[in-house]
């Protein structure tokens, strides 16, 4: 079975993204909102290249990695060059305008769910394959049977929930929002709500922050079917409401359709949020998390947040856990 990997990745802090980034946000006061286009959903301080590193140092079975962008470039053979001089596996960027063929009219986007559900559209990407955020990586050793089981998905989350349960509760939290005059934040947990209430599922799975396995193929099939389903996704330039996650939408065609394993994975993840601790709750996270025999991958939430010592820290913890070669890219 060759398994591909896919990371998405966007450096926010170019000029020229900026620019057109600020050229098509409408309302700047409402949009630039941490959770619709604030900048640390674009910024970053190299976490792609842990990333790399991560599957390169834990998944050498990985047949290629594709990373997926608008018009840039992370350079990642320079990195795997300096630190994987041996490294045979191919890496290739991909911009925006080849998965987006046919629907240019939506480009550019700065919408994360939006490119993600456009990555199955990839030219030569395999049946299998395993979607990465630039900040998620691996820990430990895994194997192809940490994402796919007699050819099945394996899946990773907090549990179910009910639609109708979550839906009652959106619904007073919104009232709650606009009693007191907030406007309502679009938290994860819509988007996979969301994608249950699409297909009249009954419930839906909590999902966390880890690389998530696909099959090509059920996306390919049921977008085929539902072509308008795609659209009211991607047409949307930034986050909105109405916007659904396709992780969600695959695991639970997935699961309908047979495909995945009966057992539900939990507590196979870890969460760091640097921006939120000093320098020695930092260290003391990251001790935690690599003393956890059951944590096999982790995430680095909104590292450019962070204090400069804390970011130096993570850094140079991700440099030793992952045995790269200096605590800088030179």
């Amino acid at each position: 079975m060759k398994i591909d990997a896919v990371i998405t990745w966007v450096d926010g802090q170019d000029p020229e993204h900026q620019a057109k980034r600020m050229q098509y946000l409408t309302d700047k006061r409402e949009n630039l909102r941490k959770d619709i286009a604030g900048a640390t959903r674009y910024d970053q301080v190299g976490e792609i290249y842990y990333c790399i590193a991560s599957i390169l140092r834990f998944a050498p079975w990985i047949n290629r990695i594709f990373i997926v962008t608008d018009n840039q470039d992370p350079k990642a053979d320079e990195f795997v060059a300096q630190h994987f001089p041996d490294c045979r596996t191919p890496i290739e960027v991909v911009d925006h305008r080849v998965i987006f063929k046919g629907y240019e009219q939506y480009l550019p986007t700065f919408n994360s769910l939006s490119i993600e559900t456009m990555l199955w559209r990839i030219p030569g990407l395999s049946e299998h394959y395993i979607l990465f955020n630039d900040d998620v990586m691996l820990q430990k050793d895994v194997t192809k049977e940490d994402f796919y089981k007699d050819d099945k998905v394996v899946l990773y989350g907090q549990r179910w929930y009910s639609t109708d349960y979550v839906s009652l509760t959106l619904k007073l939290q919104t009232m709650a929002r606009r009693l007191v005059g907030r406007t309502e934040l679009l938290s994860y947990k819509r988007f996979m709500h969301n994608a249950a209430r699409l297909i009249d599922a009954k419930r839906f799975l909590r999902l966390r922050h880890t690389p998530h396995a696909f099959r090509r193929s059920i996306l390919e099939r049921y977008f085929a079917e539902n072509p308008v389903d795609l659209e009211r996704v991607i047409k949307h330039r930034f986050r909105h409401r109405e916007q659904y996650s396709i992780t969600e939408l695959h695991h639970l065609l997935a699961l309908s359709q047979g495909l995945t394993v009966d057992t539900l994975r939990q507590h196979s993840d870890s969460i760091i949020n640097p921006s939120d601790h000093d320098l020695a709750e930092t260290r003391r996270i990251l001790r935690l998390i690599e003393d956890d025999p059951e944590s096999i991958f982790f995430c680095v939430n909104s590292l450019d947040q962070a204090s400069p010592d804390v970011i130096a820290e993570v850094l140079a913890w991700l440099h030793r856990l992952l045995s790269l070669r200096s605590t800088s890219r030179d």
